[in-house]
């Protein structure tokens, strides 16, 4: 047996050998919460809110029933207010069956002649287009009510070289001091694309220049413009170098002429021919639709001038003259008597047409007269609801009146699409008949 010494001795040894117990230590980036955190439950696969799922589908189902028979109920309305027409459009119409009597016991005491089919064509004359037995009362409904009706006829006092600007003129009664016009197609003029209405215009021609409007655009039709690009453009429609012409159109030359007269690229060298020869007293007639004045209106037909010359003097437009041979004519716009006649137009209307007064009321007239020289003259309602007028001004350069024209009636951009499209309407119902019938 050992001793106790001997087994003290021995302990350290045994100690050696024995495994040593230690403490887990912790680790500097370690925490004592679990990284993955527990979520909530789903609510759409909890079956505690099943009722509600349900409540919320049958809620939209019924919101669908709803809409769709809304939908329905207003397409019914809508049906029934056409087919009942409670407002009396039907009553409007000007193609009534009233006309279409009237027409049917006229034509029974009438002569019928042979002729192709479609001729004279009666569905392309324009309602603003009085050919025969024109009424100083008829009006023309325009499409807006602040100014509804214009009149199909008016008379307009003749020129007179005493007038000065500001000058009172007369009321025009049927005496040899005025002139009688016949309306050939109106229209409205808008601004920016919320389509602002600004005023409705409308181009009168003197009745006693109807037969020479009718024979420039036959002649025009028979010999139409070359592309733009070619040499060989409009041939003169009056002079000793004028081309024979015919007496009528069939129906495809009088389709040919509406396109020609609608181009945007080949319309420019139409209505130029028809109007740069002179001898046809033509008129807009201009009522604004609001309040405005003349420098607002100046403006914009300014700018339709500045346009106008620039586009022509980079593609000109052709010659017509009779010694022009069929060329164009370079550089007519760039000469210094056409800036002082700019400069002449834009003091028509500074200083108020004359009369101090700058306004002009929504209602009241303007009239820019074109005469059978070409010279530009500015005529203005004296006070709304009164027939006298008062002279603004004139400008003799043919040039600027002709492109305030075509400003209107020819080329992509136009002041009035309406406008410009009612008056091809109306020329159509000029060129419908013979020769000489008008």
């Amino acid at each position: 047996m050992a001793s106790p010494s001997s087994i003290q001795g021995a302990i350290p040894w045994r100690r050696c050998i024995r495994p040593q117990l230690r403490l887990p230590t912790r680790r500097p980036l370690t925490t004592s919460t679990p990284l993955r955190q527990t979520h909530p439950p789903n609510p759409l696969r909890s079956s505690a809110d099943t009722r509600a799922r349900e409540q919320a589908l049958a809620q939209s189902r019924r919101s669908i029933s709803l809409s769709a028979a809304g939908i329905a109920a207003c397409a019914v309305a809508m049906y029934g207010v056409i087919q009942l027409d409670p407002f009396g459009l039907e009553t409007l119409d000007p193609n009534t069956t009233t006309t279409t009597t009237n027409s049917d016991s006229d034509s029974k005491n009438k002569t019928m002649l042979d002729g192709p089919p479609g001729f004279p064509d009666t569905s392309a004359s324009s309602p603003a287009m009085i050919l025969q037995g024109p009424d100083g009362s008829t009006q023309v409904e325009t499409g807006t009510s602040s100014v509804p009706h214009f009149p199909s006829t008016m008379r307009l006092p003749t020129r007179s070289s005493t007038l000065q600007p500001g000058d009172a003129l007369p009321a025009s009664g049927d005496d040899g001091a005025s002139e009688e016009y016949q309306l050939l197609g109106l229209g409205i003029r808008t601004v920016s694309f919320l389509r602002i209405q600004v005023y409705v215009v409308g181009l009168y021609i003197a009745t006693k220049d109807l037969p020479e409007l009718q024979q420039r655009l036959v002649r025009t039709a028979v010999n139409p413009p070359k592309e733009v690009d070619s040499p060989a453009v409009v041939q003169p429609t009056t002079g000793a170098g004028s081309v024979a012409f015919a007496t009528s159109l069939v129906p495809g030359e009088r389709e040919a002429l509406k396109k020609l007269l609608l181009d945007e690229e080949r319309g420019d060298a139409a209505w130029s021919a028809v109007l740069r020869e002179g001898g046809l007293r033509m008129a807009w007639r201009v009522v604004p639709t609001r309040n405005t004045d003349f420098l607002h209106l100046r403006d914009g037909w300014v700018r339709g001038l500045a346009a106008r010359a620039q586009k022509y003097t980079l593609s000109p437009l052709p010659d017509t003259s009779d010694s022009s041979g069929g060329g164009k004519k370079e550089g007519e716009f760039k000469d210094e008597s056409f800036g002082t006649a700019v400069g002449e137009f834009k003091a028509l209307f500074g200083g108020g047409g004359g009369g101090g007064k700058k306004s002009v009321s929504k209602g009241q007239t303007l009239v820019l007269v074109r005469d059978a020289d070409g010279a530009l003259e500015g005529l203005v309602q004296a006070e709304v609801g009164k027939s006298g007028m008062r002279f603004l001004g004139r400008v003799s350069d043919e040039r600027i009146s002709r492109l305030v024209w075509l400003n209107y009636l020819a080329g992509k951009n136009v002041s009035s699409d309406g406008a410009r499209r009612s008056v091809v309407d109306g020329v159509m119902g000029v060129v419908e008949r013979p020769v000489g019938t008008i």
